[in-house]
């Protein structure tokens, strides 16, 4: 046993006066009588008085010692060292990401994580103050400075892990945001360690608790649909986490139905493709699922939405480019009209308007597809087109954005570009040093999209991203009776919902049942966050365009996140400049004080030695009387 402040101890020689308070009497007057006789009881309380006698056995003498004892022991505070992650002020990072459901552990790897963080709780000694943040898509402070333990406990009790990955950036914001004194900060983290980036540095000290411990796992990484030469296909990736070779059987459903399963050859810590190409044509989605038994099947099954094309007319106006020809005409739905640019714009509207190279005349009002622009455009919606640049050198790539959803431009290489602004709200899809060189905005009469060099000073037309490309864009200008609705979407991320035209009411039923209504403004894009769980979302809207019955549109949520599937425990993780590895909670050892009881106790041994003083007076402690408990003594 060690004292916090051995000094305190000191305070044991005030035992001293008190013993000398019991040794010195009363000095008595001598007083000359004729007989002792009548004054026995007075010669024995003078002996008893007389100074510097010896100590006899006294109660109340060895009670107040004992009270003295306890005391001073409470100052000095002592402890010993018993097994604790970390005292103070403590703030928790509870990983509730996807791979926490994973079931290498009994039950879950979040459960043990949960375990951990109650046993820090239950480690919390007198004065330490605990903060708990649940790590999902969006991180979620479940306690804040506190130090009341059943408070602490309770919250742990209510939490559940996510179907998303965890966003640690915004999680490590909040906790540089309410750390107030670095020195005396100490933050844990409790995860299995799937964490792939460097994350930011973090105040005061940083310790790790992993969780976890296996990597037997199969992913559903990739799955999308897309229109074939005789009906749907469908595209599928699967990953093997594992460090052997799997076979595994892979089932198809569309709209709920069983329509086809085939076996799929997964190589160890690689994966597979396959393509279907029996789809019903009718099928609004489609869903794959991994038969087999693995540690997490959160991420065995996936589903993708099945969009019909949408027939509509296109507009090319070009001097002649087969690679556009070929990729507009080999799209289903599509009635691709050719105009030369000398030839005057036709009053009916089309669908889409494809301007390869001039520009001739005032745009028109509908979605617009621009290729290698050559002049600036101002009739309300200022584009600037200036001179060429030859530093395209790709430089950055929106590739989470669904238009490049596929598209690999990793070796794309262009000879030169137009130096043409974005307008204001413009997404920059791919940048080189010299500009943009993809870029899509949203004008007042309708889509745009903008690729500033000409296909024929690029190899795009000779690389599989360009059909890809192209049947993307045009699934995104083409109008359609239907939500716009993005066709790959994350646990937790917001969708915008941009309804058909004369929408008056708009639902969202998420795949557990539950319905939400969203507000629909002329003024406002509709916007629905509670995506929270994996399967398929249904809008439906209600409007003049559907006169008998709401029309339904889907979108589906899928993990697809390799750092999640690969569950195998990390021991390490990159907070700023350190490298923090896991710590074995056994191992780890705090104070653990105990000054309170000792202070209950001396309060308690008080409370003996009043009750001694009054009972060797011979009588009893008078305890208040009340007037209702009063006796009527009248006669």
């Amino acid at each position: 046993m060690n004292f916090l402040t051995p000094l305190a101890l000191a305070f044991a020689a005030l035992s001293v006066p008190i013993i000398l308070m019991y040794m010195l009497k009363l000095r008595r007057r001598d007083v000359l009588v004729s007989s002792t006789l009548l004054w026995q009881r007075l010669l024995r309380d003078r002996e008893a008085n007389a100074p510097w006698q010896r100590l006899r056995r006294n109660l109340l003498l060895l009670l107040q010692l004992i009270i003295l004892s306890l005391l001073v022991l409470a100052l000095a505070r002592p402890y010993i060292l018993a097994p604790k992650v970390v005292s103070g002020s403590v703030i928790v990072l509870l990983d509730a990401s996807a791979s926490m459901q994973a079931r290498d552990v009994e039950p879950t790897r979040f459960d043990a994580a949960i375990q951990v963080v109650r046993e820090i709780v239950d480690g919390l000694g007198t004065g330490d103050v605990a903060s708990i943040i649940a790590v999902g898509p969006q991180p979620q402070v479940l306690a804040s400075v506190t130090g009341d333990r059943t408070f602490l406990r309770g919250v742990l009790n209510d939490v559940t892990p996510t179907h998303g990955p965890a966003n640690w950036k915004a999680a490590f914001a909040l906790v540089s945001a309410g750390a107030t004194n670095a020195a005396e900060t100490h933050v844990v983290i409790v995860s299995d360690g799937a964490v792939r980036e460097t994350l930011p540095a973090l105040p005061g000290e940083v310790r790790f608790v992993s969780v976890g411990g296996g990597q037997d796992n199969l992913a559903i990484t990739a799955l999308a649909t897309r229109e074939g030469p005789e009906g749907p296909q469908v595209f599928l990736r699967a990953a093997n986490y594992r460090t052997t070779d799997t076979e595994v059987l892979v089932e198809f459903s569309a709209d709920g139905i069983l329509f086809d399963a085939r076996r799929l050859s997964i190589p160890a810590r690689g994966s597979a493709d396959l393509t279907l190409v029996d789809v019903p044509y009718n099928a609004g989605f489609v869903e794959a699922n991994l038969a087999t038994d693995d540690a997490l099947p959160l991420d065995d099954r996936a589903w993708a939405v099945h969009a019909p094309p949408v027939s509509g007319q296109v507009l090319l106006i070009s001097e002649g480019n087969l690679f556009l020809e070929r990729a507009l005409g080999a799209l289903a739905g599509v009635d691709l009209v050719r105009l030369a640019p000398s030839q005057p714009l036709p009053e009916e509207p089309y669908a889409l308007y494809v301007f390869d190279g001039p520009i001739t005349g005032t745009l028109p009002s509908g979605n617009l597809w621009l290729v290698g622009p050559r002049a600036s455009i101002d009739d309300g919606f200022t584009l600037r087109v200036g001179g060429t640049f030859t530093e395209t050198a790709i430089t950055r790539v929106q590739g989470d954005d669904p238009l490049l959803r596929y598209v690999d431009v990793s070796q794309l290489h262009v000879l030169r570009a137009r130096a043409v602004d974005p307008p204001p709200g413009a997404r920059v899809l791919i940048g080189a040093a010299g500009g943009p060189l993809f870029f899509v905005a949203e004008r007042p009469a309708g889509r745009l999209a903008v690729l500033t060099f000409d296909l024929r000073d690029s190899d795009l037309p000779l690389q599989i991203a360009f059909p890809i490309l192209t049947a993307n864009l045009v699934d995104w200008l083409m109008p359609r009776g239907r939500a716009d609705l993005p066709s790959a979407v994350r646990a937790g991320e917001a969708v915008p919902i941009q309804p058909a035209p004369e929408t008056t009411r708009l639902w969202v039923t998420a795949p557990d049942g539950a319905r939400y209504e969203l507000p629909v403004s002329e003024h406002r894009q509709p916007v629905f966050a509670a995506t929270d769980r994996l399967g398929i979302y249904t809008v439906e809207q209600e409007g003049q365009f559907a006169q008998t019955a709401p029309s339904l549109a889907y979108f589906a949520v899928n993990l697809f996140d390799p750092a999640e599937s690969d569950i195998a425990p990390q021991n390490v993780i990159q907070v700023g400049r350190a490298a923090v590895s896991a710590i074995d909670q056994k191992e780890a050892q705090g104070r653990h004080e105990f000054w309170p009881w000792l202070a209950l106790a001396a309060l308690l041994v008080l409370g003996i030695e009043w009750w001694a003083y009054y009972v060797g007076q011979g009588r009893r402690p008078r305890w208040p009387h009340w007037p209702w408990s009063r006796r009527d003594t009248a006669s």
